[in-house]
């Protein structure tokens, strides 16, 4: 399979992927600047060079995306955010010691 452009990417900020035209796609976790995690997806057909120049440029497409729309979040971190904001919030939440410096 001769690809002659790597650098054909859709990228969806808000699902934390990207499709290449030709049929290869990302999927991450985390930060799209600096992803915690990377899945590839329909890249076993191709040779080893080219996957990894894929995945180099399509997690450059994802950073360039994020860089031109910083307030866009991925799923993952809406989900972080929310269960971090849940567990601030609840009831049961252990009481620490405090320190004062009156006397």
């Amino acid at each position: 399979m001769e690809m002659t452009n790597f650098d054909e990417w859709e990228t969806d900020l808000e699902l934390g992927q990207a499709i290449h035209y030709s049929g290869p796609s990302l999927r991450i976790e985390g930060d799209p600047k600096d992803p915690s995690a990377v899945t590839p997806i329909n890249f076993s057909s191709l040779p080893i060079a080219d996957q990894a120049r894929l995945l180099r440029e399509g997690l450059a497409a994802l950073a360039a995306a994020a860089r031109r729309a910083p307030d866009v979040k991925t799923s993952h971190q809406r989900a972080a955010e929310e269960s971090a904001r849940l567990f601030a919030q609840r009831q049961n939440r252990p009481v620490r010691p405090t320190l004062t410096l009156n006397r």
